[in-house]
Order: C-alpha cells, then sequence, then structure tokens
C-alpha cells in the first residue's frame, strides 16, 4: 500500500522534525466528558492533517506522505511522550482507510479518503452483530440488489462512535445460499441514509462510545461496494489486520508513557512526603512495567512484518491477545494502588489521579472483546499458527 518513497528523511530526522513542531504547537487540553473530547480532538486532528502529520504510512496517491511504518512508528513515540493526544478518526485512519485505499475504486478513493483523512468524515465498523461478534463469518444483515441500489436490512453492536459518524464500513451478506465465509459484501453506508438508526450504549465508564445500529430498508447506491460482490470476506480480514497491527504498535506507546506518568506522580508523592515506596507499590509498578516492556517486544516484531510488506495473518491475532492482557495488568496494577479512594475522583492517593486511572481501569475490561475476543484470537493462533484440531 505504501510505496518507496527514496526521497524518506532518516529516522533521526524525522523524529527531530516531529520533536520540533511538537514543541511549538500548542497541544489540546482534552477533558474527560466524551462529547466534549469528540469536540477537541477532531480539531486536533485537522491541526495534524493541515501540517502533514496525518496519513504518514499512506500511499501518495490516497493523500498520504508515502513514508514507512516506522515513521508512523516514530510520530506516535513523539506524540505519546509530548502529551499530546491521538486524533479522533483512528477508526478511519487506522482500520477502514487503508482497506479502501486498498480495494476501492478511484471514484471512491478520491471522494472519500481526503474527508477520511483532514476528520471531515468520521467512520465507523459496521462488523459486530448481537450473536455474530466472535464468529462473524455468521452475520445475517442482508443486503440484496434491486436495480443500482442495495437495500440492507440488520442491526449491528459494539459499533464505536456510530453516533458521530458520517459514514460506516458495513458487512453484509449479499448471497444467503452460499457458505457462511463467502456470500458477504463489503459496503460503504452514508450514516445519514434514511432507515439508519443509531442507539448509544452507555459503558461502565459512563461514556456512550459504543453504539446499536439498525438498518430498516436502507438503500444504498451499489457503486458504494468496495471489491467484488461477495468477496468481501476476504477485505474484512485485510481491516481487521490493519486494526490489530496498528492498534497494538500505538497503544504500545501510550501504554509506555502511561507507566511513566505513573510513576512520575508516585515519585513526587515520596519525595514531598519524606518517605520510600513500600513493597506493594513496587511490586505493582514492576508488573505493569514489564508488562509493557514485553508488549514492546512483540511490536518489534509486528514492525518487522509491515516492513517487510506482509499482509494481515494469524501473528496479528497475537498482536491482539497481547495487547488484550498488557492493558488489564497494567492498568489493574495501577489502580490497586488508589484503594478504597479509586472511585472519589478529586482524590489522589499516593499521589495518583483517581479520576484518570479509574477510567482507564474500567474501559481496559474491554480490551478482550472489542477487535475479537481473547477467546477467538487463542483459537486463531492455536489452529493457524500451531496446527491444533478445530474444537
Amino acid at each position: 500500500m505504501t510505496e518507496t518513497n527514496h526521497d524518506a528523511p532518516s529516522l533521526e530526522d524525522y523524529r527531530a522534525s516531529v520533536r520540533s513542531w511538537l514543541a511549538q504547537v500548542e497541544k489540546p487540553d482534552v477533558p474527560l466528558d466524551l462529547d466534549g473530547r469528540f469536540a477537541v480532538l477532531r480539531q486536533w486532528q485537522r491541526a495534524l492533517f493541515d501540517a502533514g502529520w496525518i496519513g504518514i504510512s499512506w500511499s501518495r496517491e490516497a493523500g498520504g506522505q508515502g513514508l514507512t511504518p516506522l515513521h508512523q512508528m516514530v510520530f506516535a513515540e513523539e506524540l505519546a511522550r509530548a502529551g499530546a493526544p491521538q486524533p479522533i478518526g483512528l477508526i478511519g485512519l487506522d482500520v477502514v482507510g487503508p482497506s479502501i485505499d486498498h480495494y476501492g475504486s478511484p471514484e471512491q478513493k478520491a471522494t472519500l479518503l481526503p474527508r477520511l483523512l483532514s476528520g471531515d468524515d468520521i467512520w465507523c465498523q459496521g462488523f459486530s452483530e448481537p450473536n455474530s461478534g466472535s464468529d462473524l463469518a455468521s452475520l445475517r444483515t442482508r443486503a440484496r440488489v434491486e436495480g443500482d441500489e442495495f437495500v440492507i436490512d440488520g442491526q449491528k453492536v459494539w459499533t464505536s462512535w456510530a453516533h458521530k459518524a458520517q459514514w460506516c464500513a458495513l458487512l453484509a451478506r449479499t448471497d444467503p445460499d452460499a457458505p457462511k465465509h463467502k456470500g458477504i459484501s463489503y459496503i460503504l453506508v452514508d450514516m445519514s441514509t434514511p432507515g439508519v438508526t443509531v442507539r448509544p450504549l452507555v459503558q461502565m465508564t459512563g461514556d456512550e462510545e459504543f453504539c446499536e445500529v439498525f438498518f430498516e430498508d436502507v438503500r444504498v447506491p451499489v457503486s458504494n461496494l468496495v471489491g467484488e460482490l461477495n468477496a468481501g470476506w476476504s477485505i474484512a480480514q485485510h481491516t481487521l489486520g490493519d486494526e490489530r497491527g496498528s492498534y497494538t504498535l500505538r497503544r504500545c506507546v501510550e501504554y509506555e508513557v502511561a507507566v511513566e506518568d505513573a510513576v512520575q506522580e508516585l515519585r513526587s508523592h515520596f519525595a514531598a512526603s519524606g518517605n520510600r515506596p513500600d513493597d506493594h507499590v513496587c511490586e505493582q509498578v514492576g508488573r505493569a512495567y514489564t508488562a509493557v516492556q514485553g508488549l514492546e517486544g512483540q511490536t518489534r516484531k509486528t514492525m518487522e512484518r509491515k516492513m517487510n510488506g506482509e499482509g494481515p495473518s494469524a501473528y496479528d491475532s497475537v498482536d491482539k491477545l497481547s495487547l488484550n492482557e498488557t492493558e488489564q495488568l497494567m492498568y489493574t496494577s495501577i489502580t490497586d494502588l488508589l484503594g478504597p479512594l479509586r472511585n472519589v475522583t478529586d482524590a489522589r492517593p499516593l499521589g495518583l489521579d483517581a479520576a484518570r486511572w479509574t477510567k482507564e481501569h474500567y474501559y481496559s475490561r474491554a480490551a478482550s472483546i472489542y477487535g475479537g475476543t481473547s477467546q477467538v484470537q487463542r483459537n486463531i493462533i492455536a489452529e493457524r499458527l500451531l496446527g491444533l484440531p478445530r474444537g
């Protein structure tokens, strides 16, 4: 997807240019409430886009910079270490957009990708269903062809940012008589189309980031089909591979910075009190640090695969499973230090920001579900990497 760019700067020069820009730009303060966070991060994405920091490893034809995944990783590292947030449109940037770039028609790329990159259009991913999440190929949402339109009926769930999105990358069954991995098509749906209904779901964090989406006689132009009719499963695997690989790379950097933040908060507290941390504090921080370092080693292998041009594979499931376990262990270890004050939002036990760490801990509980459950990842690893029999 990324062409060779012989004019690409060295990683050292690129890192220096990123640091220089981040030192000069005003970085946004991101509120905890969902609507405020969305608005701020959307403006931030536009600022990054205008400055040339969006689509770093995308092809130039798609509006990207044509650089390598290593350059993208450098930018993610420097962004996190500068205390700057990620842009809001990561489902489009990391997940859906690369598949449109790879499989989409010239018209789809020219029309959709510039607005995706800038954040003018936010995307959601219509894959999981109430009874077809872990076993995605059993999905029941239907799309029948009538003239030059698809008519779509069905329901999706756990659809992040659907209530804020302008577009949805939808998987629908277009041949009900085909085997379950066949007869699925990848269709782009304008979320303002009549018949699309979005119902936000309240998470344990108090946010409404996930949604149910209902499709009732939704008419979509056949030109919104990505790739060939009934050939959407392979495109879905490309999308999921990008999601698991890119997401793991980015989150690993964020976890490293989070552990550093926790250590700094604890260090400041104990320096001010004149006390030393006890064994429990050291053990919990050590668990968090060790987990993140293990994931960092795993992401190096992921980067090697990306640099070698390898597409989605069963190794993406190793990445996702490693991320699940690291995220939950890390945030649990830090939140345990809050003790009974974890639900007191303005408390700072041991100098730790209770509101921040508790919310991160709550969100981390979903890590073993979103983007493919841990059970599914273990099955993929067992069957495709270890050669174990099904069941």
